[in-house]
Order: structure tokens, then sequence, then C-alpha cells
């Protein structure tokens, strides 16, 4: 890490730029939220915003953090411990410490506003500038960050686990410019150690993790399991201890019990912390190696033994966001396909307990860096290229079902040929893992397969499954076996309601509390039995604890928990007794008492009494019973005799009936013994009823499942089918009045694709070019024209690379006109996809133009064969037209004349009174002028008499004169 150790001074203090897009909200409140209010930086947030819509992104931001925050205005002059938003609209740039806005261009394409801010805060701050790319899509904020690392200024990438869309961040890595890549909660101890600002409130994450005691994580734990329902006891305890005081970190507290009033009184920091439990790391094929180990070693051996009919099931427990689920349906495509059995049915339950995550599994949509995970041949196999993102193909996506099921709570689902469970089991304690891998073998078929992560491992002494290839964590079931015994309705980590004063024991505390609870139930029921040796079995005859001189009646040494029969301990003469005792009080659930037990201890006989009662315990499951083994006064006594008769006349009696009981006693061992044994059977039958009813159990949560995925897809085909109803009623509408159009309009269209291939046409068009609809599709350069128009195609083409529209008027062989405009062809969201030709019929246009022009000529040779001059003027009186007379007459040419004022012409000489007067006066009032008088005097003619017929022609606003010089006439008659 680069060291920058300098004083934050308050005009060359950090300015730290975000740059966000699509899922950028969360990264930036995990920023704020672990920002301290006194860093000496300064924030500016620049987010993909919709132009035509008011952003409230800075008061979202302001709840999750204690620094101010604003919305940026022009010419906001920047300050340390401040955050600024871009509002929505505007551009943004930064210049001498202040912040500019400029109106976002329209139609600019993809944006590129996060470049332009970083370009200029690199260019400003330098050394002083951080680049921090979020979550977003694209590749707006490369170049802006390409360049604040040219000059020295720091570029952090978000982690592409943490993120929502991860094309910007991966961008930024592609290209080598990220100084660290990190979640948004690490950047703000980051940027405050790189920048060498000591705050004595940012705290080291080791210290904090040290300072933990195991008390403070007990209660951490009660707190997670009464307001999640969630119970972590169970949890490794150096997991638990480094998540809570990274949250710690984040909100910069010191202490614990500072921690535990944050969340008493924020409830949503527990799912805050809860999210760091469950960690969800994951690819595609992690591990290579491991999984080609299961597909030569494991799957295509089990799949080689089954039939196409079976169906293949899979579990994939705390499958993330898919990646693994997805891999293993691939891997299992690609055995079928090598043994012919494309066919066979597969289910793979993908599930989590995280709902966002198997939603966004669900979608089956992943960014492009997954190309680095696989191969190429796999990558276009199994997935369609969508922009920058990768679509999961139906064939593999029709293999997974996705849901949410929590491992350590809900039942498994049963009938497994694969379970794949890869670094889950390692954040647990070894007694929940103990419980785990029994659930997986109870949810396994015989000779099912494990697959385990590569930071797990079976226990070596395990009856559980054997190992496949264990350096790569495969297993198989061990086949015939009997399944573990487990109660499935009680979960390990149980949803319930939680007293303040309760307290969560971890597994060695509720061990000595059960030892507890058992001594406190035997003083209670010895209260009447003064000096009494006891003990207490379960329903199968083990020995769960005992209490006194044991040892008279067992083969056992006194102490903790005994996991023996107590039939094959009980000294000889008792085990009969004591059979058929235990066996009548589980039947008839009473207290059963054997009166005048004979036994025989180290070679003396004794007479007891056995006492079996009831344990009415729902701790205890109520199904123990309490072993009383009370001695006898008379037994004593007999013994006594027993020692003088040996001597006595009797005593050959006595031994007769000695050798008749112990044959009688050898009968009753009989009978007792095939008791036991059917007894033992019944147990049998009961475990594989108890089996059974689990199996059933799991399969009403699997159709459950299923249900609702049913009704969900249900729903969603439902919506969707609807829609294509509507879509479908409005492209029937869009066809019929697309097809009238083409049909009866008398504008000639032909549609054209970028490659110049004939996309549709209107039937005018028929007349020009020949067209049947089998043309449809071809280039129209091969289409026969009636067109004098050679540059038809090329035109075509310039249209295409310069967008500008061209016009053209050209003329058939059978002497028909027609305008030709070609247009570029743009989409709904103006994206250019071909050309629009147009063909207008203007043969009737051209026809009265060329005999408009033809009139005129002839008009033309016939005013220019006057002899008097004639003038034509517009509303101005600026002339329009001469005749040849006059430019002869008056010395005059084209060029002086035409386009200028009456008035002006020659030197002036037409600017006389009368003439105003006749233009502007008698001509406005009477129209037609005859024989009115003027005298004109011409600097190279001399004076000049003319008379002047005029008349208005008010159709086109013009002046006609008919100009006559009498000059030469006139002088006589005026004389």
């Amino acid at each position: 890490m680069q060291e920058h150790k300098q004083d934050v001074s308050q005009s060359q203090f950090p300015v730290i730029g975000l740059g966000a897009s699509a899922g950028g909200l969360e990264a930036l409140n995990m920023f704020f939220e672990a920002m301290p209010a006194h860093s000496g930086m300064a924030f500016v947030v620049v987010q993909h915003l919709a132009p035509d819509q008011e952003s409230i992104l800075h008061e979202i931001i302001q709840r999750h953090t204690p620094i101010s925050v604003q919305r940026i205005s022009d010419e906001t002059v920047m300050q340390p411990d401040q955050v600024y938003v871009l509002p929505s609209g505007y551009e943004l740039s930064l210049w001498e410490n202040q912040l500019l806005l400029t109106t976002m261009p329209e139609n600019s394409g993809w944006p590129q506003t996060i470049n332009r801010f970083f370009q200029s805060l690199a260019l400003n701050r330098g050394e002083k500038a951080a680049a921090l790319i979020l979550s977003g899509a694209g590749h707006d904020g490369t170049d802006g960050a390409r360049l604040v690392k040219t000059k020295g200024g720091l570029v952090i990438a978000q982690d592409l686990e943490t993120a929502a869309q991860s094309s910007m961040p991966f961008n930024i890595i592609d290209a080598g410019l990220a100084t660290v890549v990190l979640s948004p909660d690490q950047m703000p101890n980051y940027l405050l150690n790189y920048f060498g600002i000591d705050l004595p409130e940012v705290l080291q994450f080791e210290d904090l993790t040290d300072s933990i005691t195991e008390e403070s994580l007990v209660r951490v734990i009660q707190l997670l399991r009464r307001q999640t329902g969630y119970n972590f006891g169970d949890y490794k305890v150096s997991t638990l201890r480094r998540q809570v005081a990274r949250r710690m970190g984040s909100h910069q507290l010191g202490t614990v019990h500072g921690y535990l009033g944050l969340m008493e009184q924020h409830p949503d920091e527990a799912n805050e912390l809860i999210k760091g439990l469950l960690i969800h790391v994951t690819n595609f094929f992690r591990d290579p190696a491991a999984f080609d180990a299961l597909k030569t070693r494991a799957l295509l051996p089990l799949l080689k033994t089954l039939s196409i009919d079976d169906v293949f099931r899979v579990w994939v427990p705390g499958c993330a966001s898919g990646e693994e689920a997805v891999s293993l349906a691939i891997l299992i495509y690609e055995c079928l396909r090598e043994l012919n059995m494309l066919e066979m049915e597969v289910r793979v339950f993908a599930t989590d307990v995280n709902r966002d995550l198997v939603q966004r599994a669900r979608g089956g949509v992943y960014p492009a860096a997954i190309a680095e995970d696989m191969s190429a041949a796999r990558l276009k196999d199994h997935f369609m290229k969508s922009s920058d993102e990768y679509q999961v193909r139906a064939h593999i996506s029709r293999m997974i079902v996705w849901a949410e099921h929590n491992l350590i709570e809900h039942p498994p689902f049963s009938g497994l040929y694969l379970i794949s469970c890869r670094n889950v089991l390692i954040y647990f304690q070894s007694r929940l893992q103990d419980r785990i891998r029994a659930l997986f073998k109870f949810a396994l078929r015989p000779e099912g397969i494990l697959f385990l992560g590569s930071s797990e491992a079976m226990p070596e002494a395990s009856d559980l499954f054997i190992g496949i290839d264990s350096k790569q964590k495969i297993y198989r079931r061990i086949a015939g076996s009997s399944r573990p015994w487990m109660q499935l309705n009680q979960p390990l980590f149980k949803k319930s309601s939680f007293h303040q004063e309760e307290m969560i024991n971890t597994s060695k505390s509720l061990k000595n509390n059960n030892d507890d609870h058992k001594l406190r139930i035997i003083k209670e029921m010895l209260l009447g039995h003064y000096n009494s040796t006891c003990a207490i079995v379960d329903q199968r005859y083990y020995v769960r604890y005992t209490y006194g001189d044991i040892d008279r009646y067992l083969r056992l040494v006194p102490g903790g928990e005994v996991q023996q029969s107590i039939l094959s301990m009980a000294r000889e003469g008792l085990d009969t007794e004591l059979t058929i005792a235990l066996y009548e009080a589980f039947d008839k659930e009473e207290v059963i008492i054997r009166k005048g037990v004979w036994m025989q201890t180290k070679g003396e006989e004794h007479s007891i009494n056995v006492i079996v009662k009831p344990i009415q315990d729902t701790m205890l499951d109520n199904r123990h019973k309490l072993i009383i083994f009370e001695p006898t006064a008379s037994g004593k006594e007999q013994s006594e005799v027993d020692a003088d008769s040996a001597h006595s006349e009797e005593g050959a009696t006595i031994t007769r009936l000695r050798e008749e009981l112990q044959q009688a006693r050898q009968v009753v061992q009989s009978a007792t013994q095939a008791l036991q044994a059917k007894s033992e059977e019944l147990s049998s039958s009961m475990e594989e009823i108890s089996s059974a009813n689990e199996e059933v159990q799991t399969t009403n949560e699997e159709l459950r499942t299923s249900k609702e995925e049913l009704e969900s897809m249900n729903e969603e085909l439902n919506t969707l089918n609807t829609q294509l109803s509507n879509q479908n009623h409005e492209l029937t509408h869009a066809n019929n009045a697309l097809y009238n159009f083409l049909q009866s309009t008398a504008i000639g269209v032909i549609l054209l694709d970028q490659k110049l291939a004939i996309r549709e046409y209107t039937q005018a068009v028929t007349s020009i070019f020949s067209l049947r609809k089998s043309d449809l599709g071809r280039p129209l350069a091969e289409i026969k024209s009636q067109l004098t128009y050679e540059r038809l195609i090329g035109d075509a083409i310039g249209v295409l690379d310069t967008l500008v529209n061209v016009e053209q008027e050209v003329m058939t062989v059978d002497d028909h006109w027609y305008k030709v405009e070609i247009r570029p062809y743009r989409t709904m969201n103006n994206v250019i996809d071909g050309l629009v030709v147009g063909f207008t019929d203007i043969t009737v246009q051209k026809l009265a133009q060329q005999e408009a022009e033809e009139r005129s000529l002839y008009i033309r040779s016939v005013v220019d064969t006057v002899e008097n001059g004639l003038l034509e003027l517009d509303g101005d009186l600026c002339v329009f037209a001469a005749n040849t007379a006059f430019y002869r007459q008056f010395q005059s040419n084209v060029n002086d004349t035409i386009g200028r004022l009456l008035y002006a012409l020659g030197d002036g000489q037409w600017d006389i009174p009368e003439l105003r007067r006749l233009l502007t006066e008698i001509i406005p009032a009477q129209t037609f002028v005859r024989n009115y008088i003027i005298t004109l005097d011409f600097p190279t003619i001399g004076k000049r008499t003319v008379r002047l017929n005029a008349q208005q022609i008010k159709a086109v606003d013009r002046i006609l004169l008919v100009i006559t010089d009498i000059s030469e006439a006139a002088q006589p008659a005026l004389a």
C-alpha cells in the first residue's frame, strides 16, 4: 500500500469520486455506513440517472451517514466532510475546487458522465484524487480512472462478489487499473490509511477481534436468535468473532458493549451481521481438478449402472448465486452425452437460505467475466451471449429447480444420487457437522455420492461414507448400513421467540446442563429411597446415567454417560428379572416392582427388590426409565441360613431345589432371549417406520416446494400469456394496417436492409421494378428497373454512410418521370437499420412545366418582335422583364436593367414626378391607363417624349408598361 503521511489541509483535502450505475445504491449505502463522520475528505457521487426524473439519491444516502449530504448546484465550492450528489439531467466537472454543472446533451448515446468527472478530478486533484468504481453496467468510468491513475491518484474497484452489476468494476480490473479490489464497507478504512488520516475513531480490525470475549459472543448469539429466529450457537467461534469485529469496525465502535447497544436500537443490524456469517463465495467449476475427478471417478461409473428411465436427483445446498449448481448440471449433461443417455431426466435441487440469491440464480444471467472460469467450448455450448452478459441455455436451466431452503432447519431432499455441499460445513462446529453428515446419508441412495469442498473432510472413524477420491473430497455412502437415527422435526437452528434474559449455551455447557438435569431428576425421585442405587436407561435399554454403589449390581464404573445395554452389564441372576421388569415398564408405562430377586455378586448371593419408574420429563423425551436397586433384610438373613445349612441334614434338599431353580431360570432366560429378539426386531421395525415417515416428510416438503414453484411459474406464464396476447392483437392490427397501406398507396416505396436487400415494397413500385413476393431478401441491384438512373445503388450506399438524404428526378425508358427520395430507415430506438426508397410519379408536373416553358418562350418571342418598348415591373416597381425594343431605344442592357428599381435606371432619368404619380396614384386607382405623355432627359440620346400605356395585373402583382417614343412626331403638334 502506498503511504502518504501528511496533514490534510483545508485547501488540499482529498476528493473521493464514487461512480455507480445499476445496483449502485446498496453499494453507496454500505460505503457511507462504514465512513466516519470526520475524515477530512470530500465525496462526490456520480450515478447514472434518468434525465427526465428528479432524483432523491441525496436523501437516501443521508439516512445512512452522519456526514452532511447535499445535491450539487452550479459552481458549488467543495468543503471537506461533505457528500455532494449529482442531480439528474446534468454532467459534472471540477475546476479549482468548484463543481460545475452542464446540461446533459440529448441522444448522446451511452452515458460518459463518470468518465468526464473522473478526468476533471484527475487534472485538478492529482495525487489527492481517488476514483471508486462501484456496481454498474457498461464501460463508463474506465477512461476516467485511467487518467486518475496516470496523475498519481488512487483507483478502487468493488469486489465482483458484492456487486449487483459487475460490468463497470470488472472493466477496471480487467484493464489493470485497480490499485485494490474491496467490498464497499472495506473501502473507508483503506482510504483513511492511504491518505494518512489518523483519526482516533478509526479502529483496527485485529484489535477488535481480540477484544471480543466468549460471554460477549453468547449475548450476540442471543440477540441474533431473538431478532432473526436463527441460532448460531453451533457456528465456528472464530468466524463469529471475526464477523462481529468487522461490523464493529464498520460502525467505528471500540467495545462489544457498544455494538450490543447498537443491535438493540437497530434490529436491522442483525440482518447485516447475518449477511457476513452466511458467506456466499462461489464461481463456475471451482477447483477444476475436483470436478474432473467427480466426472471420471464418480459420475460416469454411477450413471453407467442406471437405466435411462431413472430420474437422476442431485442436491446442491448453499448454492448462493447458482454457479456451482449450473456447473454440476453442465457436468452431468456432458456425462449423459458421452453415454448417449441425454433422454434421462435430471433434477438438480439448488437451494439456499438467502431468497434474493435464489431469485437471482433463477434468472440464469451471469457477467461476461465467467469466461475466465470455463473453456470456450463449454461457454459456447451452454450459454448465450447477450451484450456483456451470458444467459444459461434452456437444456441446462430446465434441469435445475431453484428453492429457498435452510439446510439445518428444513427436512432434506430424499432419493438422491449426488449431494454437492462445498465449503459450507467449515463454518460449523463438529457437532453440527456430524449431524449434517448424518442427514446427507439419510438423503442419499445406497452408493450415492457426496462431494465436499477442498477445506472439508470426512472423519477417519466415520461409518457413514467411504472415500472415492479423498484428495478431491469425493465420497460414497456405505451401502447396506442402517441409516443414522435422527429427528427431522427438531431442526438444529430453530426459529422461535426468545425472552430477554434467556442465554444461548454452547455445546459443552449444554451437556453439563443435561447432566445437572439428570441429577436433579434422580434426587427428586429418590427422596423416598434413602441410600438407594439407581440407573437411568432409554428405550433401547442403554444406560444413560448411574448413581450410588452401582458396581454391586452392574459391571460398570460409576460416573457419566455409558453407551451400553444394561442387560449386558447385569450381574448373574439379575438379567432375567431386569429384562422382564423393563419390558413391562416400557409396555405399560407404569411403576414395576420385582421383589425378592436373587442375584450373585463376587460369589455371594443376595435378595433385592428391583423398582422401574417412568421419568416424565420433556427434556428427556418421556422415554427414559429409572431403575432402583433396593437390598432387602431377608436377603442377608437367608445368606446366614444358607451358610449353616451347608452342614445340616437338609443341605441335600436345598441343593436339589437350587438346581431345579437354576433349570427354571435357564428356561426363563431362553424365553427372555426370544422376547428380547422380538423386541429388537420391533425396535428395528420402528426405526424403519420412523425412517419411512421421515422420507414421507421429505417428499412432502419436495412436493410443497414443487407446488410453490409451479404456482409461481403458472402465475408468470399467465402474466406472460396476457402480455403476448395483447402484443399479438397489436401486431395483427399493425400488420393489417401495413398490408392495406402497401396495397393501396399510389406512392412507390421499397424498404431495404443494411445490405440493400429488399425487405418490403408497395404495389405501386411494381410499375418501375419487376418485383414479386419471391424477390424479398434479394439485393436491389439484381432487380430489373425501368429507370434511367445508373447511380441508384451508389447513392443508396452514400446515404447509409453519411445519413444525408438524396433526392433526384429521373425518367423511365417509357418517358415517365419520377422523383426518387432515399432516406435512412430508423427503428423506434433511433437505430439505422437500412433505407427507405420512395418513388413519386411527377410525369404530369413535368409535362406542365415543359408546356409552360414552351409557352413562355413563345410569348417572349412575340414580345421581342414588337417595335415599342415593354417593361414588366413587380410590386416593388423593380424591373422584372424588358424587350429588345426597350434596350435599343434607350441604349441600355440586361445587367443594368433587370432587378433594378425603375427610378434608378440609368442615372435616375426615370425618376420624375409624372412617372411616380402614374405608378403610385393613377394606376392603383384605374388599373389601366392609355396615352400618358412624359418627357425624359437622357445624357446619351437627349430628351425624349414618350407615350405610356400601363396596365396593372393584380393576379401576379405586376405592372406592364408599353413605351412609345413620340419625340419627332409630337414636335409639330406641340408647335
